[in-house]
């Protein structure tokens, strides 16, 4: 009897350390000794699988407890090992019979008495992939035309089964950005998400990463991956991974040659190191202080600016408390979020959000902070002056909304929204990419899709003079 493959043990050894420790699962990936010790192509895999369990353990669960008399009193261990093995055959192409078998032998691997258990589960949501391949169909055919599926089963139902997401955000979705939206959102959520880099090309070049320039200038679609994580260039700074969106988000924030940038909200520094980038591309010089109220965070942020040698003053701060800062040319309040335009890239995301954390009337939810964040950030915007809010939902409720009732405000009365694309460094083939994905408010918003970059919105607000 076949051994289950080191992969996919490595796989459920992290899955396992995940659940203990309620950690990030690409944390723990990293720091895995036995997800280190294998080949390049079952690290791979074993990265697939740790990222796909997470982030459709929800609908896996509801599978998996249907056909289980007392879920409840399934182990940890065997429940993640079936996992596994119930995400290999309903999302991937892993033949069926091999799937249950290495889904049973992981099940061995932590409990010998559930195996027969684990076998007649398996084999009955083995029956399920079928019918999930034909509702795959009839979302692609959504995604396509537009129009609602005529089968008897609701759209939302659907698109939460093939992109694994909670049937109630599949239905927000659905009624903000239309079922095509929904459907290309559901189709994508589960595919691995394309490596966007800001880089020299000739540097990537060499390192065998494979370069491929795309709409926004320095930035790169990074055809072997690997190739990237062996060469160490983003250790040393000289490469900085971040999405094709979030590069044209921090392109928006660039202030104009001779201005002053507040960025509030800055992390562990990305956008901070992509605005300076920009700013030595273009030949441009500005004042650039970053406000972020994790000091973990910033101090991570100021050792990668130490590294490239960029001038920002970073402090540590809450956004909501600005006052003492002054005034400044552009204020980019890059705000927490649901994180829905990037769950597949943090699948933890997606099953601890719940509707009221994203409900603009509760006082304690995330739209009431971004709220309060632009409400203070306007105060140290300059007449003339432009406030840039962004985030990386693809909810209206955290991104029209909250700018609607800004807009509405004492404090957003002085302010209207400008045109994306006239961001003064939206220059060359930039244009075309901001013109293609400028809503009718003048914002820029995509959806994460398959081979496509992820969600992200981002509104220019200029003061009066």
């Amino acid at each position: 009897m076949a051994k289950a493959t080191p992969a996919r043990r490595a796989a459920l050894k992290v899955l396992g350390q995940v659940r203990q420790r309620d950690a990030y699962a690409r944390e723990v990936l990293r720091a895995s000794p036995a997800v280190g010790a294998l080949e390049p192509r079952d690290r791979a895999f074993a990265a697939r699988l740790v990222l796909g369990v997470t982030a459709a353990r929800g609908t896996l669960d509801r599978l998996l407890d249907r056909h289980v008399r007392k879920p409840g009193s399934l182990e940890p261990r065997v429940r993640d090992a079936m996992r596994i093995a119930a995400f290999e055959l309903l999302y991937l192409e892993t033949p069926e019979r091999a799937a249950v078998s290495q889904g049973v032998e992981l099940v061995r691997s932590v409990s010998p008495r559930a195996v027969n258990l684990s076998n007649a589960v398996l084999r009955k949501v083995a029956e399920d992939r079928y019918s999930l391949k034909r509702t795959r169909l009839a979302l692609n055919r959504v995604a396509g035309t537009g129009e609602e599926p005529v089968e008897g089963r609701s759209l939302a139902a659907m698109a939460s089964s093939v992109g694994a997401m909670p049937q109630w955000l599949a239905a927000r979705v659905a009624e903000e950005r239309g079922p095509a939206a929904l459907a290309t959102v559901a189709l994508g959520e589960l595919e691995p998400a394309p490596l966007w880099v800001a880089g020299d090309k000739e540097r990537l070049a060499e390192a065998g990463c494979e370069p491929v320039p795309v709409a926004v200038p320095g930035a790169f679609l990074v055809e072997r991956p690997g190739a990237l994580a062996a060469s160490g260039l983003v250790g040393d700074g000289d490469v900085v991974v971040s999405d094709l969106a979030a590069q044209t988000v921090a392109l928006m924030a660039v202030p104009e040659n001779g201005g002053a940038l507040l960025e509030v909200g800055s992390g562990r520094g990305t956008k901070t190191l992509l605005v300076q980038r920009d700013l030595a591309r273009l030949g441009w010089s500005a004042r650039h202080v970053a406000v972020e109220v994790s000091e973990s965070k910033a101090r991570v942020a100021r050792e990668r600016l130490d590294k490239a040698a960029a001038q920002v003053e970073v402090l540590v701060r809450d956004g909501r408390e600005l006052g003492g800062l002054g005034r400044f040319t552009t204020v980019l309040v890059d705000a927490p979020c649901s994180g829905t335009g990037t769950m597949r890239r943090h699948p933890e995301t997606v099953w601890s959000l719940k509707p009221e954390d994203v409900a603009l009337s509760n006082p304690d939810g995330l739209p009431a902070l971004q709220l309060a964040l632009l409400e203070a950030a306007a105060s140290c915007v300059a007449p003339g002056g432009v406030l840039v809010y962004a985030t990386c939902s693809i909810l209206k409720a955290e991104n029209e909304d909250v700018v609607a009732t800004f807009l509405a405000s004492d404090e957003g009365s002085g302010f209207s929204v400008a045109p994306a694309v006239e961001a003064p460094a939206v220059q060359g083939d930039a244009v075309a990419w901001v013109t293609d994905h400028q809503t009718e408010q003048g914002a820029f918003r995509t959806l994460p899709q398959a081979a496509g970059c992820d969600g992200h919105y981002c509104v220019r607000l200029v003061r009066e003079p």
